[in-house]
This record gives structure tokens, C-alpha cells and sequence, in this order.
């Protein structure tokens, strides 16, 4: 047995001499080549988070932008902000599918070992004679253990430092150079708005034109849903943040926010508590095609685009019971004018 090697593990080696050895094994990866991070922090939700290889950085990053330089051994939670080091994010599953790996591959080494010297021993006292003597091992039954990961659905690529990473739908930060990363979040919404534009558009030149309709539809209303959901992650963060554990949760609560972020009124008072307004910048004009917007896409949304008697007071053109106009166009305005509020409550992120 002097010559006993755990060739499996060898593979792995990077140091160490006698029996004391220092293994690098790789963790497990998704199909896209990610690997699972856990935020420390037991406050945060949902803290699962995937993060990609390393990139091809920007040949000129923007240092006044970036919160650290980023390919260090320090990690942000892109949810909560929470800095700490790359270990601190370890994903507990991955550990334990480290372990199960380590226990199978020398379990396996020494079975091919005893194989051997079993092999080698039948050889050596053949199979002649009156008296027979044989020595057999058992054939290995368990199969490798290998840890499945699954991508996110939402993947993407911070614009500063240019990591790959992946989050369930939004957060504020890249994951490596700690940066503000909330408008990326948002033009992959806008992304995703135009290819519905450019369905719909395809599926009328078929003369479906109701899908059509439909599709646009459904489209103008993303821009509102995209628009509540940054403002609402926005401003959780930002309570957070800045006031204590109690009132924190009395602010953020279900109660207190509802869908006030889907009515410029109503979330300015929301806003208040951060002493903040991120529509004062805003140009009258502006606001009222935000308003005018929102106030169109609650018809889309609960009365199938059918214009109706409170729709037609604000001086709308349509007449109660006729469905309203959407046009591609009125989609990129809004979508534009969106993108600006995201921008102002992007430059107000405490870091």
C-alpha cells in the first residue's frame, strides 16, 4: 500500500505535503457557469443570488461610481447592500456538497486501491493446486454525488464593472464592485418591453389584431409594474436604512404602502418620510404624461381597456364603453419618462 494514491482527490491539489494536503475544488455551477451566494444577513430577503465568472472588465472603469475595485475577496448582497467577505457568502448547500464529494471520492480511491491489490493478489497465487485461494472486493454501488444549481431567470451585467451575475427580478447593487446597479434592473425591463412591441407589431402585419392590441397592452402596463416595483425596493432599502427596527417595519409594512407607488400624489407622501421627492426635477409637461399614463393603464388593467365614465371626466378623447388608444409610441414615452424617475431615486441610493 506504499504506493496508495487518492487520485481523484489529486486532481484537486494545489499544496501541502505528506498527508497533510490543501484542496481547490470548484463549486457547483449552474448551466451558465454560476455559482450560488448567500447574504449573511438573516434580515435579508430573498439573499440567494448567482454570481458569474470574471469578466471582461470596461477597458476605462469609472471610479467615481464603483463603491470598491472590484475582483477582490469582498462580496455586496445586491438585495440588502451588506458588504462582507467572499466566505461570509457561502452558500451552506454548497459546503455540504463539497463534503459529499470529498467522502465519495476517497471512498472511491480506496475501493480501486483494494481492487487493485485484490487483482494483483489472484494473479500471484493463480488458480492451481488442491487448496484455492482467492480475494474479492465488492463493486462500488454509489453514484457520484453532484449537486444541481439552477440559473435565475434574471441575468445580467453590471454597466460599471461589467460582472455577470443573477438575482430573482431586481436589486440595488452588482455583487462585485458594490455599485449602484438599480437602473440596470430597469433598462433589462425596458428591454423586455420593446420585444413586446416588436411582437405585437409583427403579429399585426398577420392581421391578429386583437393579440396585438393585446400585447401592447400588456406592454404599457409592464411600464407601470416595472416603475412601482423600482420605486418600492427603492424605498424599503432606503427606510431601512435610516430609521430604527420598529418604526422601520411599521413604514415598509403591506398597510402602509399598498399601491401607492402606482400614483405620483400618493407616493410623494411616501416619500416624505425619506425627505426626499424625486419627481421636483421634473418638468410639468412631464408629469402630467406620467399621470395620464398611470391613469391609462388602470384602465388596460381592470376594465380590458374599456374607457370608462371617470376615465372620460379627466378629458379623455375616448367615450365610456369604447377602448382606448395605445400606441407604440405612447409606450417609449412612458418608458422614458420612467426611466428618469429611476435615475433620481438611483442618485439618492444611500451607500
Amino acid at each position: 500500500m506504499s504506493d496508495f494514491q487518492f487520485k481523484r482527490l489529486e486532481r484537486y491539489k494545489v499544496d501541502g505535503i505528506g498527508d497533510k494536503w490543501e484542496l481547490q475544488i470548484p463549486l457547483p455551477q449552474t448551466l451558465s457557469g454560476k455559482v450560488y451566494r448567500w447574504c449573511p444577513d438573516q434580515d435579508c430577503s430573498p439573499r440567494l443570488f448567482l454570481l458569474g465568472g470574471i469578466p471582461n472588465r470596461p477597458k476605462d472603469l469609472d471610479l467615481s461610481k464603483l463603491y470598491r475595485s472590484p475582483g477582490i475577496a469582498e462580496t455586496t448582497c445586491p438585495y440588502c447592500g451588506g458588504d462582507a467577505s467572499d466566505e461570509e457568502f457561502m452558500y451552506s448547500g454548497d459546503t455540504q456538497a463539497i463534503l459529499d464529494y470529498l467522502n465519495w471520492a476517497a471512498y472511491r480511491d480506496a475501493h480501486d486501491a483494494l481492487k487493485k491489490m485484490s487483482d494483483d493478489f489472484n494473479r500471484s497465487v493463480g488458480s492451481g493446486g488442491w487448496l484455492s485461494v482467492k480475494m474479492s472486493v465488492d463493486p462500488v454501488t454509489k453514484p457520484e454525488p453532484r449537486a444541481w444549481r439552477e440559473d435565475l431567470i434574471r441575468n445580467l451585467a453590471c454597466d460599471l464593472c461589467g460582472r455577470v451575475y443573477g438575482v430573482y427580478a431586481i436589486a440595488l447593487f452588482c455583487p462585485d464592485c458594490g455599485g449602484k446597479n438599480l437602473h440596470v434592473h430597469f433598462e433589462r425591463e425596458i428591454e423586455l418591453i420593446l420585444q413586446q412591441i416588436d411582437l405585437a407589431e409583427q403579429v399585426a402585419k398577420d392581421g391578429n389584431f386583437e393579440l396585438s392590441y393585446r400585447l401592447l397592452g400588456n406592454a404599457h402596463e409592464d411600464v407601470l409594474t416595472a416603475l412601482e416595483t423600482n420605486q418600492k425596493t427603492f424605498y424599503k432599502y432606503e427606510i431601512r436604512k435610516k430609521y430604527p427596527p420598529d418604526e422601520r417595519r411599521k413604514l415598509t409594512s403591506k398597510a402602509a404602502i399598498g399601491n401607492r407607488f402606482q400614483n405620483i400624489d400618493k407616493a410623494r407622501q411616501l416619500y416624505q418620510n425619506l425627505n426626499f421627492d424625486p419627481f421636483s426635477t421634473f418638468p410639468l409637461e412631464e408629469l402630467e404624461l406620467l399621470k395620464s399614463n398611470i391613469e391609462k393603464r388602470h384602465v388596460i388593467g381592470h376594465n380590458l381597456s374599456i374607457a370608462d365614465e371617470t376615465y372620460a371626466d379627466k378629458g379623455k378623447l375616448e367615450r365610456p364603453g369604447t377602448t382606448i388608444e395605445i400606441l407604440s409610441d405612447d409606450i417609449n414615452q412612458f418608458a422614458l419618462i420612467a426611466k428618469k424617475v429611476v435615475s433620481e431615486l438611483e442618485k439618492m441610493m444611500d451607500r
